[in-house]
């Protein structure tokens, strides 16, 4: 960044109507337990506001999406940028009226700070089936929108009705969700718009049913995931054809493979875990080598489900169709 930049991001920052934190440290706020300072950290507690942060935002300035930082690896340098957390103020759950005395289901709105956990209690606690899913998936309602979040089964796409949004400009955005393009764990939304909320439809279950499929989930988690060590959960996406990412993982010899204090599961290979201390670079050189292996052994690049923050923003994937930007909605 040079000099004039500098100055001009800085007398943005001073002119911010908001509280603004400084060096805030990012492995405190990452699953993986990992990452520097950010040069600034900002909390909008409404939409307006975030609006009108983007509608003056100086141009060069990269930002980041926090969320809950369960999809994230962030450079021990930092990010030297604006790191947004919607989680503190915009995460409000609510039930919304009918349309009409016909209509099938019970809406749910879920602004994109609220957490996905949280989300699936609250829909549980209503009686409401359909996000059960989402109860052992660490993470924020925005994060699950930007990558169509999954597991056992279930998508966020399965119950979702329609999204608000702001695009990278701060112009508002209703889109249902035939709009949105989502695919397996992705949609087709531009990197740099931000989800705002989400608003489901769910049908009415019998809550001790529903509870009892949450517990259930959870316990295969806790059978077949690594959830002892700091992680971001599943580390690449699973190829579109033939043997999943773990798979390709195992074949190429690589369970339990180390480097530094960060190791391939030997439980779940598409895990890759923090023993204690490990860096940024531990875990990149991990990946590299898992992809070279990977690719040797004929399953092509895999592509990355998490996000890897440089100093100056989101690093480009290299593998095929996984494309990012410095704009980033974290999970």
């Amino acid at each position: 960044m040079n000099p004039r930049q500098n100055q001009q991001n800085e007398a943005w920052i001073a002119r911010v109507r908001q509280p603004v934190q400084e060096g805030l440290l990012l492995s405190a706020h990452t699953t993986w337990r990992i990452g520097g300072p950010a040069r600034w950290l900002l909390q909008p507690t409404t939409p307006v506001e975030l609006q009108q942060l983007l509608l003056s935002w100086p141009t060069g300035l990269p930002r980041l999406l926090l969320g809950g930082g369960s999809n994230l690896l962030v450079d021990d340098n930092g990010f030297d940028g604006v790191v947004l957390d919607l989680t503190r103020h915009m995460n409000r759950i609510t039930l919304l009226p009918a349309a009409s005395a016909e209509e099938d289901g019970v809406l749910l709105q879920a602004e994109a700070g609220a957490g996905t956990r949280a989300l699936a209690h609250f829909a549980r606690s209503h009686g409401l089936t359909g996000l059960e899913f989402l109860g052992g998936i660490p993470g924020s309602v925005g994060g699950a929108l930007r990558m169509n979040a999954g597991a056992y089964g279930g998508e966020v796409r399965d119950g979702l009705l329609e999204c608000t949004l702001l695009d990278g400009e701060g112009n508002p955005h209703t889109l249902p969700l035939q709009q949105l393009g989502m695919g397996y764990r992705s949609t087709r939304i531009p990197p740099d718009w931000i989800f705002l909320s989400g608003r489901f439809r769910l049908q009415r279950g019998d809550p001790d049913a529903i509870r009892e499929r949450m517990r259930h989930l959870n316990r295969q988690r806790r059978q077949s995931q690594p959830l002892a060590f700091p992680s971001a959960g599943s580390t690449f996406k699973n190829p579109p054809e033939g043997p999943k990412a773990w798979q390709w993982i195992e074949a190429a010899g690589l369970r339990g493979a180390w480097s530094g204090q960060a190791q391939v599961s030997e439980k779940h290979c598409n895990f890759l875990v923090n023993r204690g201390g490990a860096s940024s670079r531990d875990v990149r050189l991990l990946i590299d080598r898992i992809r070279e292996r990977v690719c040797q052994a004929g399953g092509g690049v895999l592509a990355l489900e998490i996000g890897i923050v440089a100093p100056s923003g989101l690093v480009a994937d290299d593998a095929p169709n996984n494309h990012l930007s410095s704009h980033f909605q974290a999970s």
